[in-house]
């Protein structure tokens, strides 16, 4: 989705961090109801490495990432390519995991930094109770746009802090969470 360009610059790719947080929501609220999907809210802000990562990883990207990331509340942003590295076929798995999440979700992007109402995005989906004050954090909404499951980041997480680090998530690991967060957002 990213900003217009008019707003704050026009730096950012997945967040739009000038428009009303609400309207944002219940815009993609209708959008996945008419397609019959499930609403995934991705709260977090355009800094933000793992929310590029997630986004990245549901969208079925491989083996080379560049990400434009920076330090909270800071607007200098830096942009690096890094290298997956896997013990199982990527491509085979990051398919079907975009198509999952594809033929499954509305993801909307909520910035919860310099747009107005993401905090109330939080407390109108009775989401504010399970976040945890790390971002992004990510969950289901149900028919009614009430909370329904939240992304367990430790267990899909693969992390190598080295020199030579990457961030990503175990596909197979991430999909399983996200078909049990569907499920608890189905009637």
């Amino acid at each position: 989705m990213g900003s217009h360009p008019n707003c704050r610059g026009g730096q950012a790719k997945i967040f739009d961090e000038c428009s009303d947080q609400i309207d944002l929501f219940y815009t993609a609220k209708k959008r996945a109801d008419t397609e019959g999907k499930v609403l995934l809210v991705s709260y977090g802000a355009e800094w933000c490495i793992w929310c590029h990562v997630f986004d990245a990883y549901v969208r079925g990207g491989v083996e080379n990432f560049t990400y434009t990331y920076g330090d909270e509340g800071a607007d200098e942003r830096w942009t690096e390519t890094l290298h997956e590295r896997a013990e199982y076929d990527i491509s085979k798995h990051a398919y079907t995991l975009a198509k999952f999440v594809s033929e499954s979700f509305v993801i909307v992007h909520i910035d919860y930094e310099h747009s107005p109402n993401g905090d109330d995005v939080l407390s109108q989906s009775g989401a504010w109770e399970n976040y945890t004050e790390n971002i992004p954090f990510i969950y289901t909404v149900d028919r009614n746009g009430n909370f329904a499951a939240a992304l367990n980041h430790d267990d899909a997480e693969v992390r190598r802090d080295t020199d030579d680090w990457y961030r990503g998530y175990d596909r197979l690991k991430l999909l399983n969470q996200l078909e049990g967060m569907r499920s608890a957002a189905l009637p």
